[in-house]
Order: structure tokens, then sequence, then C-alpha cells
């Protein structure tokens, strides 16, 4: 009588166990809210300032296909009509550039790209990833990848309303 409570009870817990981790998952891989694009200014509205995750890649062969090795980590800040990008553990912007000089493109889906953002403007072309989250460095997590694909297109659309033009 016992193996057979058993045999029904285990089925049971294990389904438990399965649905709760899938809630957590999913309710774990949902992108952040976009920023608003716009704020109240001194004169009604204007685009508003946000800060992004970035990951520069680099120039060396392993930056263009996607390697984390050639990148550079840090920070792009968007405000009153400039972005700027700070590398991680520098106090002072590598490049602060004009939004109104700028070329954005936004390119690929997912993980099936590796860079999201294309940059034209004084500062070179700058191929990159961003996100509202830290980005991953040494492993890759496929959800977070899809969250960024999404995060590209805020930034693109945060980007513009600085002033910069969208490349088709």
């Amino acid at each position: 009588m016992e193996v057979v409570a058993l045999a029904l009870v285990l089925p049971l817990i294990v389904g438990v166990l399965f649905v709760g981790l899938l809630v957590l998952v999913l309710t774990r891989s949902r992108a952040a809210a976009p920023q608003p694009l716009v704020a109240p200014g001194p004169h009604g509205l204007a685009a508003a300032p946000s800060s992004w995750s970035a990951q520069v890649l680099g120039p060396s062969g392993l930056g263009p296909i996607g390697g984390a090795l050639g990148s550079t980590y840090g920070t792009f800040s968007l405000r009153e009509g400039r972005l700027a990008f700070t590398p991680d553990g520098d106090s002072a912007p590598a490049w602060d550039v004009p939004c109104s000089q700028l070329w954005v493109r936004r390119q690929g889906v997912g993980p099936f790209t590796f860079a999201a953002v294309q940059l034209h403007g004084p500062m070179g072309e700058v191929s990159c990833n961003v996100s509202r989250e830290h980005i991953n460095r040494f492993a890759t997590n496929t959800l977070k990848d899809f969250r960024q694909a999404g995060y590209a297109g805020q930034f693109v659309a945060a980007v513009q309303a600085h002033g910069a033009r969208v490349a088709a």
C-alpha cells in the first residue's frame, strides 16, 4: 500500500517542482521595461537621459566574430543630445560625441548576431552590444541574449530621440 502511495505522490512532487522551476525561469527572463524616450524638461518635453551596459567589440579578429577577448566593456551614457562611452574602471569617457553626428543601425536578432548595434560617427565605427543588465563576459545565456536584442531596439530609439540618424 505504501509503495502505491509513493508511486502516486512522487510524480506529483516532481511535477510541482518542474512547474515551480519553469515559473521561476520565465519570470526572471523577462526584459526590464523600456526606459522613457522623453521626460519633462525646463522647456517642455526633452529626450530622457539613460545609461546602458555596453560591450564594444574590438578591432582584432576575435571582436568581429563575437569573441569577448577583444571586447571592451563599459557604459554608454545618453545625456543632453550626447553619447559617451566610459570603459569599466575608467573615470572619464573614452569618447563623448554629439548624437547629431551619429548614425546608428540595429542588426540581427538575439544570439544570431555578434554585434546588435553599429554606431558611426566622429569616434569611428563601433560594433557593440547593449543591455540594461550586466553583460556576461565568459558565459552565455540564450534567454539573456534574446532580452539584449530587445535592449538594442530600445537603445536605438533612445539615441534617435537624442538626435542620431537611424541607418537602414
